[in-house]
């Protein structure tokens, strides 16, 4: 996962050209989390949650620190949605109609709810509801989605621990992690050389390797990166 400590740091002490870099790099993130929380598609060009959003992530950025034991991005999901909760008991608006969800997905949310300040209980879970459907998207991008995980997932423990010491050595080397992520594919030649294993067991288990890599190096998924490998074992 990206650590924003050192760029943070840097626009604490005065780099604001820095600040609008990040700022725009991250529109996309703030976007998506906002229009999560509020259950419909937002537009910068016609949405208030947005500029709330906006603001409360500049507000982040000022008063991020790493000693708390969040990673940036964690932290300013909690200000924007803290920001977006003011903001709706000051609307009074209603929570707008839940959708049914399709067969075979879990609903997070009562379907009784009155108001956006219950909408934004139950943080675990939201926070997981919001990750699992970004881990969808980002599959997407890839060419694979939860059906194609499930089918290449292993069934044996020896095995899973097998697979998640690969990704492990993996994601501790930057370039190969850049090359998926620009490629989208594993390098499979130069993986088999870092971890010594068969290129034919790294092929197999493609699928899966691929996913959990993602999981534990994309920064808007840390909780299931956390529900994987625990606070502390984290791939480093």
């Amino acid at each position: 996962m990206q650590d924003f400590t050192a760029l943070i740091r840097e626009i604490q002490q005065g780099n604001e050209n820095l600040r609008e870099e990040l700022l725009a790099s991250q529109k996309d993130f703030i976007l998506k989390y906002s229009s999560f929380l509020c259950k419909r598609q937002l537009d910068w060009q016609n949405d208030d949650e947005l500029s709330i959003a906006l603001v409360a992530f500049n507000k982040a950025i000022n008063s991020y620190n790493p000693a708390l034991g969040k990673s940036f991005t964690a932290f300013s999901k909690v200000l924007i949605r803290n920001s977006l909760i003011d903001y709706f008991r000051k609307q009074r608006k209603e929570l707008p109609a839940q959708p049914v969800p399709d067969a075979g997905e879990i609903s997070f949310y009562t379907e009784n709810a009155k108001s956006y300040e219950a909408f934004f209980i139950e943080e675990e879970n939201r926070e997981r509801a919001y990750e699992i459907q970004r881990f969808k998207e980002i599959l997407g991008h890839f060419g694979l989605s939860l059906q194609d995980l499930l089918r290449g997932s292993p069934k044996h423990f020896d095995t899973r621990e097998k697979l998640k010491e690969i990704v492990r050595k993996t994601c501790r080397e930057n370039d190969l992690i850049s090359r998926i992520y620009r490629y989208k594919k594993l390098p499979l030649k130069e993986m088999q050389i870092l971890t010594g294993e068969k290129k034919k067991v790294l092929g197999k288990w493609r699928a899966y390797l691929l996913a959990m890599i993602l999981i534990s190096t994309h920064n808007e998924l840390e909780s299931l990166a956390t529900y994987i490998w625990g606070k502390d074992v984290l791939p480093k």
